[in-house]
């Protein structure tokens, strides 16, 4: 059976999803919650966190509890990161943004909207305390036939396409 040394840390924090890269199964990208993301080497046992910060005089990213990561199938050193944005790295380390710092969720303040014929208090089931941030990506999608061909999918029920690689995006 499996034993405790069958097993590494990849990243602390609630831990979810991870990918292995697949040219490399030593290199593992493991996240945390509200986008805490990890460049893992089992090799030398090296951890890079490598999560996207805000530029100066940017409004705070909205990221899921846990964020939709990609890696590409197309080439393994660029992988996809969402929070309200999408954010790619062609180097596994740097991030920016291809959604042309656009936020591609509906931007609606959850605190304003109605539930059970009443707008809630902020503080009603710790809706803002120990639940995710509402307005931010769930999902992305590549297409096997064509690296810019993706899709994104937020939590306030929309969907984007780019053909672009990013630069423009449809609903």
């Amino acid at each position: 059976g499996i034993v405790n040394a069958d097993w590494y840390v990849t990243s602390l924090g609630d831990g979810f999803e991870t990918q292995v890269d697949q040219s490399n199964p030593d290199i593992i990208y493991a996240q945390s919650q509200f986008g805490g993301l990890n460049r893992f080497d089992r090799k030398n046992g090296e951890s890079l966190f490598i999560k996207p910060v805000e530029r100066e005089g940017e409004e705070a990213y909205r990221w899921n509890w846990d964020a939709p990561l990609l890696i590409s199938q197309h080439d393994n050193k660029r992988l996809y990161f969402g929070a309200n944005k999408l954010f790619r790295t062609n180097d596994c380390l740097d991030f920016f943004h291809i959604s042309n710092s656009s936020d591609l969720s509906r931007q609606i303040d959850r605190n304003k909207l109605e539930v059970m014929g009443k707008i809630w208090s902020v503080d009603a089931i710790a809706k803002n305390g120990s639940t995710d941030i509402f307005g931010q990506l769930t999902s992305i999608a590549e297409s096997k036939l064509d690296p810019n061909l993706l899709w994104v999918g937020t939590d306030d029920g929309l969907i984007h396409l780019t053909t672009d690689g990013g630069k423009n995006w449809t609903k």
